[in-house]
């Protein structure tokens, strides 16, 4: 399925959230629950390759688009897990934009990236595929998303968003509170991200973000980011279960 060409005309962004948990069966609850996207996160989850080519497999089976973050900035999961089929990515902590403009070229195939040509992979649907459209595919569908996480980058999302292979700019509130001190709730973290949002549209690229609770992450839909991301699947399922508990067990 496209994905970078379901955008253009959406009146309002999509809802994912985190993968966290290692098992197929999760993904396929968050895809019944109606999330449209997940990341599948190996910066901070215990998935290794084959395991995140599987929950690629699963999430794009139950309607879901499935992005992956990186688990650093080496880019040596990058050819693989594009050639696995994924959506997307995110880099992690992308704090310079010579990193920024190096990382993003390895998911474009040459000449004008690096990313080779692999087209008897599943994203080239094991060879069925036309080669010309398994590099269409490639270039002009999958998620080139860079992280930016400390004030003084996210002050420079433009110069970010300018980069020809970057599509999209993703917030991360986690990594800001712990530099600046900020909750996400501060006012000028607010302002912030509003403005990183702004600068996004004005370029036409994505914007993501992440929240903890559903209200936080209507608010952002409202301020128009592409993707916003509400908990993770263990969270969910954690509060879910304890309100189950709680609810059993506190007397009327």
């Amino acid at each position: 399925m496209p994905f970078l060409s379901t955008f253009p005309g959406r009146s309002r962004g999509m809802l994912g959230t985190w993968v966290k948990i290692p098992a197929i069966e999760t993904v396929e609850l968050l895809g019944h629950a109606g999330f449209g996207f997940v990341v599948i996160d190996m910066e901070h989850a215990p998935h290794g390759m084959d395991l995140a080519y599987r929950l690629i497999f699963a999430a794009q089976a139950c309607r879901m688009a499935a992005l992956v973050r990186l688990s650093d900035q080496s880019g040596a999961q990058i050819q693989r897990l594009l050639d696995g089929g994924a959506d997307g990515l995110l880099v992690p902590r992308i704090d310079n934009v010579d990193v920024a403009r190096s990382i993003t070229r390895q998911m474009v195939f040459s000449p004008a990236g690096t990313r080779g040509l692999g087209a008897t992979s599943r994203a080239g649907r094991w060879g069925l595929a036309p080669v010309k459209d398994y590099v269409r595919h490639g270039n002009e569908e999958c998620l080139r998303m860079v992280q930016l996480e400390d004030w003084a980058t996210l002050e420079a999302a433009a110069d970010y968003l300018a980069l020809p292979h970057v599509n999209g700019v993703f917030v991360g509130l986690g990594d800001l509170f712990l530099s600046s001190g900020k909750p996400a709730s501060d006012p000028e973290v607010q302002a912030l991200v509003t403005a990183v949002g702004a600068a996004a549209t004005q370029a036409g690229k994505l914007s993501g973000i992440a929240a903890g609770s559903s209200e936080e992450a209507r608010r952002y839909l409202d301020l128009g980011y592409s993707l916003v991301m509400v908990s993770n699947d263990a969270t969910l399922f954690g509060e879910a279960a304890r309100e189950a508990v709680s609810r059993t067990l506190t007397p009327e």
